[in-house]
């Protein structure tokens, strides 16, 4: 008589086996989304550096004009005052200094500190209020490359740079790779790099003051205009002086134009 032989019946998956091979594809997954993230936040991060780049080219061909302008003073130190006031003017960093503009006569003002009267002229005063609370430095920034003329373009085209008004006040402000404002400080006497460093990245020397090379004691030397984005975390941590804010860390992964310069 012959024997029957049964085919083996396959065997499943334990639960065990199907919870080690989960474990596995989900921590393969996670390991690819934190890469895919990492690549995106450092592709976000070359962008923001060339536009801060791009940005700071524009602002500094004109801040560094001051220094051969010819004033009418008694004195060298009189000479810095008139260039530091006249710099303020031109470059603004606060819709407050484009206020006090708007109360000078016209003829005391530089065809760029005209453009700027002309936009704050032409808002009610409910919108100046609303434009003054916040983004003011950004907007400032877009104010003067833009409406100020030291693009030398009408529009952001040529630039290739996103423009947006993220706080809807009806004022444009120029966006980072994460579609946050880049900010502007004129003179940022208290800028540390690397930030909380402790210290202080340019001299305590007034710009446009007459100074001797071994007087200027920190290493970005005589100050100038700071651009600056949040970087991925959206908190500047700055005070209105880019001095850090007591106990913030924020402005650890801030981006700045001397982000370079303070590595070298």
């Amino acid at each position: 008589m012959a024997l029957s032989v049964s085919p083996a019946r396959p065997r499943g998956f334990t639960l065990t086996e199907l919870l080690v091979a989960s474990a596995i594809v989900l921590a393969l997954a996670s390991m690819t989304a934190a890469a895919v993230s990492a690549s995106g936040g450092h592709r976000k991060k070359l962008q923001t550096r060339a536009l801060i780049s791009k940005i700071d080219s524009i602002i500094e061909a004109q801040y560094s004009s001051y220094a051969g302008r010819n004033v009418d003073v008694a004195s060298g130190s009189d000479r810095g005052a008139v260039l530091r006031g006249l710099a303020r003017g031109d470059l603004p960093d606060q819709w407050s200094v484009v206020a006090e503009l708007a109360a000078k006569p016209t003829s005391e003002l530089t065809p760029h500190q005209q453009a700027y009267v002309a936009v704050w002229n032409s808002l009610d005063s409910q919108a100046r209020q609303g434009i003054a609370v916040l983004n003011s430095s950004a907007e400032c920034l877009f104010l003067a490359v833009m409406h100020g003329g030291l693009s030398d373009c009408l529009d952001c085209a040529s630039l290739r740079i996103d423009v947006g008004d993220v706080d809807g006040d009806g004022m444009p402000e120029f966006l980072d790779a994460w579609g946050r404002p880049i900010g502007f400080v004129l003179e940022p006497q208290g800028l540390q790099l690397p930030p909380g460093s402790g210290k202080n990245f340019f001299a305590s020397v007034l710009p446009f003051e007459p100074v001797v090379v071994t007087r200027l004691d920190a290493k970005g030397g005589l100050i100038r205009p700071l651009v600056v984005s949040a970087g991925p975390d959206g908190a500047f941590g700055l005070t209105a002086g880019a001095a850090p804010e007591a106990g913030s860390t924020a402005s650890r992964d801030n981006l700045t134009n001397f982000d370079e310069e303070a590595r070298g």
